[in-house]
């Protein structure tokens, strides 16, 4: 009788589950923005970081992810109208959803996680020391000269985890004459050899509205299919 009243039970939960499913989309989009994006207008919040965005008075936005979007937007046939502002300015239009997608250079460490959702990477860079061909770094670096972009992020990393080195600013990458604290793709750029002296892995994704999952899913099967793509223009960019 017990394995009897067990089985009935499964039973009904495995109609109750088929119940839900065909009765229901998922994922789904509360507020609709992939059916209204699909041939429609997908507003584009853009945020200048070459060189994954690079904004020019009176010009369309260049760098990887314009071209990026541009390529996803084709896929489902919509135009892009793209809207410039900060990074707390357009998250916060994102929250109350007045933007579809939004782009800069962002990385899955992104701060506010309370008005958007972040793609899973679909790109990943690192800040590490490079070096002049055939040069090395010693197993300590108190003491030792860092060339380090003035006034940056990387700079204050740099004092943070590493302060006995020496950081010598600079303004242009033509500037460096010795180990430098870089991005991989300058660092590939200039024509220097990565350490593996990593300071920072960053992995690059883009942000949608929080809940609008169907949007997300297919935003996310465009880029995770485009690594090799990103890569290239990554390298398109910075080679200019």
């Amino acid at each position: 009788m017990i394995v009897a009243f067990k089985a009935r039970i499964n039973l009904g939960l495995a109609l109750l589950v088929a119940a839900l499913a065909a009765g229901c989309d998922f994922p789904a989009d509360p507020e609709g923005t992939l059916d209204r994006v699909t041939r429609g207008t997908m507003r584009v919040g853009i945020i200048d970081d070459p060189p994954w965005v690079a904004l020019e008075p009176g010009r369309e936005p260049e760098g990887v992810e314009p071209e990026l979007t541009r390529r996803f937007a084709e896929t489902i046939g919509a135009e892009i109208e793209w809207v410039e502002g900060t990074e707390s300015d357009l998250a916060a239009a994102m929250g109350g959803f007045q933007l579809d997608l939004m782009i800069g250079g962002l990385t899955r460490d992104f701060p506010y996680v309370d008005d958007v959702a972040m793609t899973r990477p679909y790109v990943d860079t690192e800040l590490e020391i490079g070096v002049p061909p055939g040069g090395e770094l010693p197993d300590e670096l108190g003491g030792e000269e860092i060339y380090v972009e003035r006034s940056s992020e990387a700079s204050a990393l740099l004092r943070e985890e590493e302060d006995d080195a020496i950081g010598v600013p600079f303004d242009s990458l033509d500037e460096i004459d010795g180990p430098a604290l870089l991005d991989t793709y300058d660092i590939d750029a200039i024509g220097y050899e990565r350490t593996d002296y990593i300071l920072r892995d960053d992995e690059h994704a883009m942000a949608v509205p929080l809940g609008e999952n169907a949007f997300l899913v297919e935003l996310e099967k465009f880029l995770l299919d485009r690594g090799e793509e990103a890569e290239d223009l990554l390298h398109e960019e910075v080679s200019r």
